[in-house]
């Protein structure tokens, strides 16, 4: 099988997932705010959004070292077989961090591993922000389509960040209604937490399909 295009059907797939996940996780958060619900169906919903969720950042970690292993074998990144090496282990690391993080209960592992997964993903979007602007800005070897991609890809990173920092009050509300011991304002903090992050989950979709456009050379 030719390697290219295998890389290719990988990247396709991982977008495929990313999206289609995504948008499952988003279908299934707002059953969990429904409060006409049974608190059964309600947390029966919250782990179905949990389980389902693996599948985009999964999909998000592997879809950076495959566009940008295309983009080497394209001759369009300007970095040695060493550096896309280099490239793939650090992603395979994050990718062990991100199921580490999911099957991880609580107590003080979680807890670091949490904190080093948010600063890691902080890095790692504004770098490639500062990487794609600085060639779309005339100054980088970029071309324009590969820098742009670039940079949308580390904003939909720093996206994921805004959608945790959003939804962190929403873990001890959420607890509360597993518990069976949920007040009204847990409701409304569940509701108002969980519905700030939509407008951002639009816009990593949005994000996603400008990626796939400029990929396809349609803009």
């Amino acid at each position: 099988m030719n390697e290219y295009l295998l890389v290719k059907f990988l990247h396709l797939v991982g977008f495929a997932y990313w999206l289609g996940g995504d948008l499952g996780v988003f279908i299934s958060s707002f059953p969990v705010v429904n409060e006409k619900l049974p608190r059964q169906a309600r947390v029966a919903a919250a782990g179905i959004l949990f389980r389902a969720d693996l599948g985009p950042r999964i999909s998000m970690t592997l879809t950076l070292p495959l566009g940008m292993q295309l983009a080497w074998m394209l001759g369009l990144l300007p970095v040695g077989g060493s550096a896309i090496a280099g490239i793939w282990c650090v992603c395979l690391g994050w990718l062990a961090m991100v199921v580490a993080l999911h099957l991880a209960g609580s107590g003080r592992f979680k807890t670091l591993l949490t904190a080093i997964d948010f600063y890691f993903r902080l890095a790692v979007s504004l770098s490639l922000i500062g990487t794609g602007l600085h060639s779309l800005l005339g100054s980088g070897p970029l071309l324009y389509w590969v820098a742009a991609k670039l940079a949308i890809f580390g904003g939909l990173v720093g996206c994921g960040l805004l959608i945790r920092v959003n939804l962190k009050p929403f873990g001890a509300a959420f607890e509360n209604l597993a518990g069976g011991t949920a007040t009204d304002a847990d409701n409304a903090a569940m509701r108002k937490h969980l519905g700030a992050t939509r407008p951002i989950v639009v816009t990593i979709w949005l994000g996603l399909l400008a990626s796939a456009a400029l990929g396809l050379r349609l803009i």
